[in-house]
């Protein structure tokens, strides 16, 4: 539980913009824990933006668009902008068409190019538009939805990071890679994946199995295309999964009408 603990609190420092300002110590078992506790994680952000939304149908009233704008600002606020950042390097190493080294290269490039910003607002218009289309269309068990989808996007993070080899030596992915310990991360996923299967029966909301099952399939499909065209994972393309993940899920939902 300890280790659990400080794994949580890991998390929130490298992960959000919560302010942890304390020295935590790195060790095999916390750098575990912290990545086992970010689907956790995502189910508190879940609820706080359930709480938004709570807010906004009982006080404030906005509107579906606004709304919708609130919340992929939100979200950006909690994260920090830091799945965006590998999701703007992804657009510009990709977009450059050069062969994999020289993507490699792109991606460890802090600035941003033209393919990346142009990356990164196709992304937060195609989230707006599917937000405001799903707010206009209220569907059952949208709350629900709220809540489980950020667990389902740190879960999709988690399974690519122990099924991929990290194709940089140096980085933040590179020394968390050689700190965890692979084993105890699948018990992690594990433990997420039958939570999930018993929450969707015991709430008799099965859209969630449908999203369990389209985030194994896209999280299958990224991780070979990753390998075709960068040769493995960086942490940049770690943060890109994450914002994908989000929006072909909340499409999904739009879509299916589940």
């Amino acid at each position: 539980m300890k280790n659990f603990m400080t794994g949580f609190l890991l998390s929130l420092q490298f992960f959000t913009s919560f302010p942890i300002r304390r020295a935590l110590p790195m060790s095999g078992k916390t750098v575990t824990a912290m990545f086992g506790a970010m689907p956790f994680m995502g189910f508190l952000m879940g609820l706080a933006s359930v709480a938004l939304l709570f807010l906004n149908e009982h006080y404030a009233g906005f509107s579906p668009l606004f709304m919708a704008i609130l919340v992929v600002v939100f979200h950006i606020f909690m994260t920090g902008g830091l799945h965006l950042d590998g999701w703007i390097d992804l657009g510009d190493a990709y977009f450059s068409y050069r062969d994999k080294e020289k993507r490699l290269e792109i991606l460890s490039d802090s600035r941003v190019g033209a393919f990346g910003a142009i990356h990164l607002v196709v992304l937060i218009l195609l989230k707006v538009g599917v937000f405001y289309e799903i707010f206009l269309q209220s569907p059952a068990h949208l709350y629900c939805y709220f809540v489980f989808i950020p667990v389902f996007c740190r879960l999709a993070m988690l399974i690519y990071f122990n099924m991929s080899m990290n194709v940089k030596q140096s980085g933040l992915a590179a020394y968390f890679k050689k700190q965890v310990v692979p084993e105890h991360l699948w018990i992690f996923i594990l433990g997420y994946a039958l939570i999930i299967v018993a929450a969707a029966f015991a709430l008799k909301i099965y859209g969630l199995l449908i999203l369990l099952t389209g985030m194994l399939v896209l999280t299958w499909f990224y991780r070979r295309w990753t390998y075709i065209h960068f040769g493995g994972m960086t942490g940049d393309l770690l943060g890109a999964l994450y914002e994908g993940m989000e929006l072909a899920l909340w499409g999904i939902v739009l879509l299916s009408s589940i």
